[in-house]
């Protein structure tokens, strides 16, 4: 990846698809000076792949070229070699199906690219978009859905060395469990019939608290740490990765599971929120139309008020569970140990694992 000592990845190059086959480069060096770009179709700065694009000393580059296969760039300097990818990848059909590589993690070193995903539900991926899952090789899914959601939005069918495993942490409030419980075309009636009814009972909590509690709940619940134990478990295997975790809307359970593994890594809480609220971003149209489909059901604006904070992302949500476990046990990995049943030499081997 980079080399020891050099500052975050994230913070000094990125690269954003900001179109089909457009991809902005953004270059941060504190000196204006010669760099080459390269494209690769593995994530290793040591392809033997690589292909020469330009060379440049500008710090803003774009670059237009519909690239078969996901494109891995390299940025070479006199001082060093990075490579980078696009976080958000362009799954037809999800809206939060992203990378979690290139952050910077323990020892210097930074986490792989290509080997760690998070996302929302693949069965919301087109057929266009299921052939895009597949060519990224995943090995391992994690799907942290209950039976009732996998029943009403079924996952598609991955090639056969391709192993779902389903972990439910079942941590949701009952407000938000009310919602899985119906059917998906009265799913959204039958929530706010719930909370209306709570409302007029003077039963209706802080709408903020469910969600912290849930969040709390993530780090203390009995079914959840089993769940997030077999995924450490699992991911801990050679020849787990490529690895996507997911959930429904791939933010409060997938974001809890996402926290554990880079935490493990050594990635610092500012990256971890900071991947955490790329999801705010991802799901801007996916909450404007779900929003739409409620003020078609109520025009109660303390209701509409209560149920965007059920699908909005706060950066204090994710705190609040990061800062659980810090309270009690110092760090992720104390966490994980102690209370996951995390061994020593299988933290290692995640650490072996998936960072570089």
């Amino acid at each position: 990846m980079a080399k020891k000592g050099m500052a975050n990845v994230e913070n000094r190059f990125s690269v954003i698809e900001t179109g089909t086959g457009i991809y902005e480069l953004t270059i941060d060096s504190e000196v204006r000076e010669s760099t080459k770009v390269y494209v690769t179709d593995e994530p290793v700065v040591l392809s033997a792949n690589k292909r020469f694009l330009l060379e440049t000393t500008e710090k803003q580059i774009t670059i237009r070229e519909n690239f078969n296969t996901r494109p891995y760039f390299i940025i070479e300097n006199v001082r060093e070699s990075y490579i980078i990818g696009t976080r958000n990848l362009p799954v037809e059909g999800m809206n939060n199906f992203r990378d979690m590589g290139g952050y910077e993690g323990k020892d210097g070193k930074h986490v792989k690219w290509g080997v760690l995903y998070r996302s929302d539900q693949p069965g919301n991926a087109t057929e266009k978009g299921l052939d895009y899952l597949n060519s990224l090789g995943l090995q391992t899914i994690i799907d942290y859905r209950s039976s009732e959601e996998m029943a009403k939005y079924p996952s598609p069918i991955f090639p056969e060395n391709t192993r779902t495993y389903h972990l439910d942490p079942n941590a949701h409030t009952a407000e938000l469990s009310a919602q899985f419980q119906s059917s998906k075309e009265e799913e959204d009636v039958n929530l706010i019939a719930s909370i209306t009814e709570q409302q007029k009972k003077g039963a209706l909590v802080d709408r903020y608290d469910i969600v912290m509690e849930q969040y709390h709940n993530f780090v203390t619940k009995g079914q959840s740490k089993q769940a997030f134990r077999e995924m450490l478990k699992i991911i801990a295997q050679p020849g787990a990765s490529a690895i996507d975790q997911h959930c429904r809307g791939g933010k409060d359970r997938t974001g809890f599971g996402a926290m554990l593994v880079l935490g493990l890594l050594g990635v610092s809480k500012a990256d971890i929120i900071a991947d955490y609220m790329l999801t705010y971003s991802n799901r801007l149209a996916r909450n404007e139309a779900k929003m739409a489909n409620y003020r078609n059901i109520t025009q109660d604006e303390s209701i509409l008020n209560y149920l965007y904070s059920l699908i909005e992302t706060r950066p204090e949500f994710i705190e609040a569970s990061y800062e659980r476990i810090i309270q009690e046990y110092e760090t992720i990995e104390e966490y994980v140990k102690q209370e996951l049943s995390v061994t020593p030499e299988e933290i290692a081997q995640i650490q072996a694992f998936y960072l570089e």
